[in-house]
């Protein structure tokens, strides 16, 4: 059996360097409407974690890939609620009444936790201060006419079957139930998604890592209570871009176009 290979990256690969040559190209064609995939496969402890998770200090493909996005879009980011998932992979466009009335909801349902400049330090410190300034990055020829949203979900397929890592359900410890498990399904477009998904909003790099975090600890504790082999288990984190041009005042959103990277 032969193999050839476009690169191969010695121990010594730093992450920036990796990154670079890796998942930037796949930011950048993100941001201009192309579909992406990025795909870690290794046995255990081969360093697939470390590789698209990283540490502090030493950011990772999947951190390096969000801080990227934001910054690129953050000037032109559309208010929460805008954009919707349609559950049928596809993006509806709510009115400015909609969006609203569900941002008030929204803040209604969360604690009133003040924000302070140090919020950041205060992040889990598995993804706290893994980038640099020096390091940040962004894409060129963003269109500044558009408006943007980005989505991620967070799946896990074991033995076969699908799971959302995002999905609000209650736990039990003491009787843990197997997670529901989620159906393939083919769009109006012929393309296959999961049907029932969980899509979370997400505004800034912080935000969109605190899901990733919800997520993974879910992972971990389903592992461990339901006694499940975490080699035979395979997570998909997928950031979904929303964006629409702008009227020629700015103010009112056209047409929705939508295009995603699955890490």
């Amino acid at each position: 059996m032969q193999y050839s290979f476009k690169k191969v990256f010695g121990v010594n690969t730093s992450q920036v360097e990796l990154f670079e040559d890796v998942a930037k190209p796949l930011v950048d064609d993100l941001i201009h409407s192309k579909n992406g995939l990025l795909f870690t496969y290794g046995v255990t402890g081969s360093g697939k974690t470390f590789t698209m998770t990283g540490s502090p200090g030493e950011g990772g493909l999947l951190p390096r890939s969000l801080d990227m996005l934001f910054n690129s879009i953050s000037p032109f980011q559309a208010k929460r609620f805008v954009f919707k998932p349609d559950d049928k992979n596809g993006m509806e466009i709510q009115d400015t009444v909609e969006a609203l009335l569900e941002r008030q909801k929204r803040d209604s349902q969360q604690p009133n936790v003040p924000k302070t400049p140090s919020s950041r330090q205060k992040a889990d410190p598995e993804f706290a201060d893994m980038i640099s300034a020096e390091e940040a990055c962004k894409s060129d020829g963003v269109d500044e006419d558009c408006c943007y949203s980005v989505f991620v979900s967070y799946i896990e397929i074991y033995n076969n079957y699908i799971y959302d890592l995002l999905e609000e359900a209650p736990f039990d410890p003491i009787r843990p139930k197997p997670p529901q498990s989620k159906l393939l399904r083919e769009d109006q477009n012929h393309n296959m998604y999961v049907a029932g998904c969980t899509e979370v909003e997400v505004k800034s790099t912080e935000e969109a890592f605190k899901v990733l975090w919800k997520g993974q600890k879910k992972r971990r504790i389903a592992n461990t209570t339901l006694n499940r082999e975490s080699s035979r288990s395979h997570s998909v984190f997928t950031l979904k871009l929303a964006q629409a041009p702008l009227d020629a005042d700015g103010d009112h959103i056209l047409q929705v176009s939508r295009c995603s990277i699955a890490l």
